[in-house]
């Protein structure tokens, strides 16, 4: 390598590394400001922009050496389990999460987010599963726990919390709980998370593709780093199903082409884990879309292989001892949690929904938007949440595959089911069927947004597939300016269905961002257009996904401040107290064990409610998955009012907390003046506006 070879390389890797971390830093601020800023100079981190920068210029100045870059991509290849290993283990030492625990930080600990910003909107993870995890360390981390809403309430087969069982084999990523402190088992939970899934989607990638490792890995960003997974990440167990559909697809695939039957043995108790982490997700309107699609997989699989599968008795050994396992860990778990499922199946919520066609057709453009969606809190249809999806690039994957299957004249079956199955979604998404087909195919137990998901999920397989598939195309001004027609037609759609979220300057940059990515994309024939793709793919995802959850790390917002050492301390006192939280996290005391009767009820428990409102007069609202709001009076008889399908409050009449044996209520209001002839408010803790009370009932 000549000198001026060396300096202009080196050039290079420094302005590409200016560049990117300057624009790593803004989006980060972006995120922080909401598009607005504001305070853009005031907010900018030099000193995270240095780190940046220096990263990164090792990495180009790797990359833009031909030799260098070879030698250090193979040996990631080649050693990506190693690395992945090492992640996890750096990570879990330094307690690094993605969870927004920082929304709960109301009693000014001192503490800095790495990078990005908390979610409020993602409570479901921060107060109830995060917290629901924490609280288990109280609880010897038995399969039942009587913290979660002051009775016995079932730990494992709804919120999935890590348990002391032979049933924990299917939440392996729960087991880091159970060896480690609080802030390393959420750690653990997090990244070994989001780097499994990032490795077995590239493994599938490998599979799609007939191993092009350049769009193996466009896939494996697409599927980690999109919205879907990046906002619904810690909760449904959308997670675990993609881990475990698509390592299941492997494992059969891993077996029929393997005669080491040492190989053939794990394979089959990892697919052991599959099944069931699968199958206890239960959360069916995802799982059922995604059985669809990876049992159409499985059967592309089998039926590729079964020519030259070579199989024996032993094989059949393997297989009835594996199932006999799975059969007899799946009876315990029934056994255990048999009265919960029952419960679950007669809630008004969420087992009393159904569901049928009527899907919304903007559904179709959400992808297009959403790489601003971490970066503002504008007002678009439902929230950022419900409008996740994979991103699919819609239409690009079915012109794609209409080039390789009718115009190229591919043979290609798996393609071909993938868009069977993709327009059977298209069905059930759009149109209402009658009962008979519904009750057949389970379109009834398929939340309409949450099936339009797996449509994406199905279109990104099918763009990955035909894109591996499609023949070099020579005429390239003609597909950029398809493209860039295509482009502009997709985003004036997009703005038909959210004209009022976007401004001027979003328009233009989506436009001439998925004008390049569909140009790429069509291109995906040559090597070039492939790795321009994967370049997009970065970049998209980059925004989309990777800036929706913080980096993170700690746990000291929850469980380093007086107010929760003082809970801590009555508990240690009086174990067997229970608590209403008002005006709090309603999860939050059970962080130290406190038992908490207005915690996020997973499952309703009736007999509770039956005390205060023995004519079952409000039992349609209650019987419900919920999170439940309290508030006080002394003048009327208690009420139960429905806020949302998952939200309800009970106005107390105080004098009916006797009924339900509370001691203790946590608030940040004054309730002494509810005190009456029939019960005190003893006030026994106060710092800034946050109390705890202690209850006298006084006695005839």
């Amino acid at each position: 390598m000549n000198l001026n070879s060396k300096n202009q390389k080196n050039f290079l890797a420094i302005i590409t590394a200016v560049l990117i971390s300057f624009y790593i830093e803004s989006c980060n601020q972006a995120v922080k400001t909401g598009l607005t800023f504001g305070n853009f100079y005031h907010l900018f981190s030099f000193k995270k922009f240095i780190v940046l920068f220096i990263l990164l210029f090792i990495v180009f100045r790797i990359l833009y050496d031909e030799n260098l870059r070879k030698k250090v991509l193979d040996f990631i290849y080649k050693y990506r389990y190693y690395i992945s290993l090492a992640i996890i283990a750096i990570c879990v030492i330094f307690q690094i999460h993605g969870s927004s625990i920082n929304e709960l930080n109301c009693f000014g600990v001192k503490h800095n987010v790495l990078f990005g910003i908390s979610r409020n909107m993602r409570s479901d993870e921060y107060i109830v599963n995060t917290l629901f995890a924490f609280s288990q360390y109280h609880n010897n981390f038995g399969y039942f726990s009587d913290i979660i809403r002051a009775t016995p309430t079932d730990m494992f087969i709804i919120y999935g919390q890590a348990v002391f069982d032979i049933a924990v084999i299917f939440r392996p990523f729960n087991i880091g709980y159970l060896f480690l402190n609080q802030g390393m088992g959420l750690s653990f939970f997090w990244i070994s998370r989001f780097v499994v899934l990032a490795l077995i989607s590239f493994e599938m990638g490998m599979l799609l593709t007939n191993k092009n490792k350049i769009l193996s890995l466009s896939y494996a960003i697409l599927v980690a780093l999109s919205p879907l997974v990046q906002w619904w990440f810690a909760i449904n167990g959308l997670v675990e199903q993609l881990i475990f559909g698509q390592l299941g697809v492997l494992l059969i695939h891993f077996y029929m082409n393997t005669l080491d039957y040492r190989k053939r043995i794990i394979y089959a108790f990892l697919m052991i884990i599959c099944l069931g982490g699968f199958g206890i997700v239960f959360y069916p309107s995802w799982q059922i879309p995604f059985a669809y699609v990876f049992v159409l997989m499985a059967l592309w699989i089998f039926l590729k292989n079964k020519n030259n599968f070579s199989y024996d008795k032993k094989d059949l050994l393997i297989i009835f001892i594996s199932l006999a396992i799975f059969a007899l860990i799946m009876l315990h778990i029934l056994n255990n949690s048999m009265d919960t499922v029952k419960i679950i199946m007669n809630t008004a919520y969420p087992s009393g929904e159904r569901f049928n066609g009527d899907g919304d057709w903007s559904f179709l453009f959400n992808y297009l938007p959403s790489i601003f969606f971490p970066m503002t809190n504008a007002n678009i249809p439902l929230n950022t949440v419900e409008n996740s999806v994979f991103i699919d690039l819609f239409p690009i994957p079915i012109i794609i595959s209409v080039i390789v299957l009718f115009v190229q004249k591919t043979k290609d079956k798996l393609l071909t089911g993938l868009l069977v199955l993709y327009l059977l979604f298209i069905i059930f998404y759009f149109i209402p069927l009658p009962d008979p087909i519904l009750s057949v195919t389970l379109r009834d137990h398929m939340k309409t947004s949450r099936l339009f998901s797996v449509l994406t999920f199905t279109g990104l397989l099918i763009l990955i597939r035909a894109m591996a598939s499609l023949k070099e195309i020579n005429n390239k001004k003609l597909l950029i300016v398809f493209a860039a027609i295509l482009s502009a037609t997709v985003v004036y759609l997009s703005t038909y269905f959210y004209g009022p979220y976007y401004h001027g300057w979003m328009i233009i940059a989506l436009v001439i961002l998925y004008a390049i990515t569909f140009s790429a994309a069509l291109m995906a024939g040559s090597k070039k257009g492939k790795t321009a793709f994967l370049v997009c793919v970065i970049f998209i995802s980059f925004t989309a996904g990777a800036l929706v959850n913080p980096v993170d790390y700690g746990t000291d917002v929850v469980l380093e401040n007086d107010f929760i050492h003082e809970v801590d301390s009555i508990v240690q006192k009086d174990p067997d107290a229970k608590w209403l939280v008002y005006d709090l996290a309603i999860n939050y005391l059970t962080v130290v064990g406190a038992k908490t009767v207005n915690s996020v009820n997973v499952y309703p428990d009736l007999d509770k409610w039956h005390v205060i409102d023995p004519n079952s007069q409000y039992e349609e609202v209650y019987n419900r998955y919920a999170h439940i709001l309290v508030d006080f009076q002394n003048e009327s008889n208690t009420t139960f009012i429905l806020k949302s399908s998952d939200l309800f409050t009970v106005n107390f009449n105080v004098n009916d907390l006797e009924k339900l044996n509370i001691t203790y209520i946590a608030s940040n209001k004054d309730l002494e003046s509810l005190s009456n002839e029939n019960v005190t408010f003893e006030k026994v803790y106060e710092k800034d506006t946050y109390k705890i009370y202690h209850l006298k009932y006084n006695k005839n």
